[in-house]
């Protein structure tokens, strides 16, 4: 009983303890790869596409949706238990989540590509509620991370703006009422 109670409180802290700027640069390119995956997958889908995989690719694009959040929310967690890191690691940092931002708005810009084929077989509704989920997700770990990397949180709130407007222009595609045979409204 006590050599489990050790490991309980040996996994409690080594997951609460401070990340170093190398740690938060491999979190951030985890998420990115993910993303980056996503749209890779993403680009085979075509009108063309059976109505199976499209409804397949649909659970696939939420699953991986939600995977990117808790990733995110993992990582808030652990930036939240870390104490501000120096200007350097910082830099380094951002041009992690810059990559990121970038990855991450292409898979975005996929996603809105491929509404049409999503509404064609009425599996828009689970895809909209996800990017919604994300959307919240992506504003905590903005504000995780310039609590994090103060000396940089002008480039962390440009690139949150930016995701923002991505995210925001794909819920709101996604929203849309769209009925197979007419089309969305």
């Amino acid at each position: 009983m006590k050599s489990v109670l050790a490991i309980l409180v040996l996994t409690v802290s080594s997951a609460l303890a401070a990340l170093t700027g190398p740690q938060v640069v491999v979190n951030i390119n985890q998420v990115a790869t993910v993303s980056g995956n996503i749209n890779s997958v993403l680009g085979g889908l075509s009108a063309s596409t059976s109505p199976a995989d499209v409804i397949a690719m649909s659970k696939t694009l939420v699953t991986s949706f939600t995977a990117i959040i808790q990733d995110l929310t993992g990582d808030i967690t652990a930036m939240q238990a870390t104490p501000p890191l120096a200007d350097a690691a910082a830099q380094t940092i951002v041009t992690a989540l810059d990559n990121f931002v970038f990855v991450h708005q292409a898979l975005l810009a996929t996603v809105i590509g491929q509404h049409s084929v999503f509404s064609r077989f009425g599996v828009t509704s689970p895809i909209a509620a996800v990017l919604r989920s994300l959307e919240a997700t992506i504003d905590s770990f903005a504000f995780a991370m310039i609590d994090l990397i103060p000396t940089q949180s002008v480039s962390v709130q440009t690139s949150k703006a930016t995701l923002d407007s991505s995210v925001g222009k794909a819920t709101s595609v996604y929203e849309q009422l769209c009925l197979p045979i007419i089309g969305c409204i």
